[in-house]
């Protein structure tokens, strides 16, 4: 009679949990320890059953069953929300403090090229026409010819 490899993996589908051969058309069963997956970052997870558990009523082939979870949210301690919100309003101020920067110094820019009476076209087109520029270097008056 025919026999068909049955592995049963981890949801990370490198850690065997559980290795079997069954006869072609036979029902195969899980003869591990549950699967467990620790909880993290306020997530907890809970083993709810395999991928490819539909072919487990009759092997007619070599399987590879993966456990799959259920994920839930842990509810967060008064302390841990608090914690959470600084975070999420120290990320936002800083956002807005890299979006403040980055606008003055596209004012800055603007304000350059507008003293310079030349666009920013006009400039980049002028580099490539000279070649004067080394790679690396800022492109300013002392070493740009005209």
């Amino acid at each position: 009679m025919e026999q068909f490899e049955v592995i049963f993996l981890d949801d990370d589908r490198k850690t065997l949990l559980d290795h079997q051969m069954v006869n072609s058309g036979d029902t195969v069963k899980y003869k591990g320890k549950t699967p467990e997956k620790p909880a993290t970052n306020q997530i907890k997870y809970s083993f709810i059953g395999w991928i490819g558990e539909e072919k487990m009523n009759s092997v007619q082939e070599r399987l590879i069953l993966v456990a799959k979870y259920s994920v839930e949210t842990i509810s967060a301690t008064k302390d841990e929300n608090a914690m959470l919100q600084a975070s999420l309003e120290n990320a936002e101020n800083t956002n807005l403090n890299a979006t403040i920067e980055a606008g003055q110094k596209v004012s800055e820019q603007q304000k350059a090229l507008e003293k310079d009476a030349r666009t920013a076209e006009q400039i980049v087109n002028e580099i490539l026409e000279k070649g004067k520029v080394e790679v690396g270097k800022e492109a300013n008056k002392d070493n740009i010819e005209r």
